[in-house]
């Protein structure tokens, strides 16, 4: 019984080595045989800083063996890499790229109804493309459309998660857009918000 219950978990413990990459640290409970009854101790996973810990399934040792503790969640914890905290933007389509152009031709002629049209059709062809979103916000601002304007620089800000720049971008423009619209306390909060970037 023991041969399977060791076998099962070197089977677990490989397949979550496996799927948390060489990079993770493993941490195995060790048997203390000093004490005539045997115990598992409690050690803590080892963490690093770009890792969470995900928990194995709990299991018991050998119910023949005299008051062997099951193993807690704790101590059969793996390290698992988690994602970066910067992220590259994606590049951009050329189909979109000739639509902001031509959304910038149409504000500059005044046709803000135009721009806005081909910034739309942007965003269905690249859902995820943060200078669509940071465009078509602008052009509801100027549309006087604040309300709309917040929800789509709104939205930006979702999508850059990870890229600190376009972010600060993105709240410093909340932040004109709010003002606009009279909210200086919302303008300041999104102000600040902007600096921590």
């Amino acid at each position: 019984m023991k041969l399977t219950t060791n076998t099962y978990r070197i089977a677990i413990l490989s397949i979550a080595l496996a799927m948390a990459g060489c990079s993770s640290t493993l941490v195995v409970p060790t048997e203390d045989r000093n004490n005539t009854s045997p115990r598992v101790e409690q050690t803590k996973p080892v963490v690093n800083d770009r890792a969470i810990a995900i928990p194995l399934p709990e299991e018991t040792v050998n119910q023949s063996q005299q008051s062997t503790a099951p193993l807690t969640t704790e101590s059969n914890a793996i390290s698992v890499p988690i994602s970066p905290s910067v992220i590259e933007p994606a590049q951009q389509n050329t189909a979109v790229i000739a639509l902001l152009n031509e959304a910038n031709n149409y504000s500059r002629q005044g046709d803000l109804r135009s721009a806005q049209t081909s910034l739309q059709r942007a965003q269905r062809i690249a859902p995820r493309d943060p200078q669509v979103y940071y465009a078509l916000a602008n052009t509801h601002l100027t549309l006087q459309d604040y309300v709309l304007a917040e929800q789509v620089a709104l939205k930006g800000v979702s999508i850059v998660q990870g890229q600190p720049d376009q972010l600060n971008q993105f709240w410093n423009l909340i932040a004109f857009i709010r003002e606009a619209a009279g909210n200086t306390s919302g303008a300041k909060q999104a102000r600040e918000t902007a600096s921590r970037y």
